[in-house]
């Protein structure tokens, strides 16, 4: 009864952040519209793999307020996944200001949330994330007592591979959340594909830019949702003809990818638009 309760108020506290960017706005393209709208319903949606899919997505918009908000709502979330992908967006994002709610956590963490956790910490400078990767190191803590003492799967947490524990991720701006599901839905061609796809957000040639676009429309998933990726890193708004559609896949991965991806183009439209009328 409890968790029904604080899953309906994490849901409704995520419609009141959001709310207004359902509402089509005049100077926006026919895709912003609906690509607030696919990211909600994601985040509200009643399967955890869904909602974690369209939380990590976020880590594309950066420094926009109202994803942070979403992704802090998020934190309150029932499934253990989806605050563990809020956790990672939030550090993608460069969320400093939400250190306090992902601190927050720390006494009711699993294993996995407590390496994301530390992750970010460590990320932000935090010293409390030196500790939990020392007392996951020694089994003790620096300053006494001990963070993982109540951790119920310890044993799972000393599994963990050393990528988990380290918080290590190729390519650097590639986002946790889209690092975990690379790591678990690519094969290894696709995964070869997604990762060349990754390395090459920075390259300036235009062909390059094709290549990607071709790219966003392959058969594999996870090549679709690096390609997409790229694109939106990339920073080129006259491409979101070209990738619009992909937010109407039956596949939540690409649809939510490319929502955040149109959306950080647009947002990087509209700041051009504005630099050129100054």
């Amino acid at each position: 009864m409890l968790q029904t309760i604080q899953k309906s108020t994490a849901l409704l506290l995520m419609s009141c952040v959001l709310a207004a960017d359902q509402k089509p706005q005049g100077n926006s393209n026919k895709y912003e519209d609906s690509a607030w709208s696919i990211l909600v319903a994601g985040m509200q949606d009643k399967s955890a793999e869904r909602r974690a899919q369209a939380i990590s997505s976020l880590d594309l918009l950066a420094g926009e307020p109202r994803a942070i908000a979403a992704a802090e709502s998020a934190l309150k979330d029932t499934s253990s996944g989806v605050r563990v992908a809020a956790i990672n967006a939030l550090g993608d994002m460069n969320a400093r200001a939400s250190l306090p709610k992902i601190k927050a956590l720390i006494a009711d963490a699993d294993g996995k949330m407590l390496v994301a956790i530390a992750a970010v910490l460590k990320k932000f400078e935090d010293p409390e994330g030196n500790e939990i990767y020392y007392e996951i190191l020694t089994g003790t803590r620096k300053a006494g007592g001990g963070i993982l003492s109540g951790i119920k799967d310890r044993k799972n947490l000393e599994r963990m591979g050393i990528e988990e524990a380290i918080g290590f991720v190729p390519f650097g701006g590639i986002g946790l959340g889209a690092y975990y599901y690379f790591r678990q839905n690519a094969s290894a061609n696709s995964g070869l594909l997604a990762l060349a796809a990754l390395a090459l957000a920075t390259d300036p040639d235009p062909a390059t830019e094709k290549a990607l676009i071709q790219a966003s429309y392959d058969d594999a998933d996870p090549v679709k949702v690096a390609a997409l990726r790229a694109l939106a890193k990339r920073g080129n708004p006259a491409v979101i003809e070209q990738i619009g559609p992909a937010m109407q896949s039956d596949k939540p991965i690409v649809s939510y990818t490319a929502a955040a991806a149109v959306l950080r183009l647009s947002h990087a439209q509209k700041h051009a638009h504005r630099g050129g009328v100054r």
